[in-house]
């Protein structure tokens, strides 16, 4: 992993699944500016999901697919202010804050929230 480090964020999450989601809007509530890489499956694993549990989520009484709920999680995550973005975290220097985390093998973002 190269030292050099390309952007400074605030707050970087990894990950859109529903915790990845929730985690944006509501650091973006908090003012924190989050920067959010959705990895290799935009929505997760709940984008794949037609039953099962997206359909007993609170919040939707009639039920909702698991593609539906993670497209109305990234847009609230938007209208709040994250930044969505499209990449893999491929590298991770953890050892110490500030965190450097490496996107798709070239870009190095480092943070102070993980």
């Amino acid at each position: 992993m190269s030292d050099s480090v390309n952007e400074k964020v605030r707050c970087l999450i990894i990950g859109s699944g529903p915790a990845g989601y929730t985690a944006a809007i509501y650091a973006s509530r908090a003012n924190l500016s989050p920067v959010l890489y959705e990895g290799i499956q935009p929505g997760g694993r709940e984008s794949f999901s037609h039953h099962g549990r997206p359909g007993t989520f609170p919040g939707y009484p009639d039920g909702i697919t698991g593609p539906e709920l993670m497209e109305d999680l990234k847009k609230q995550a938007v209208r709040f202010g994250a930044d969505i973005r499209f990449g893999i975290a491929t590298a991770a220097d953890l050892g110490e804050a500030p965190y450097k985390i490496t996107i798709d093998g070239e870009k190095v973002i480092e943070t102070e929230t993980l």
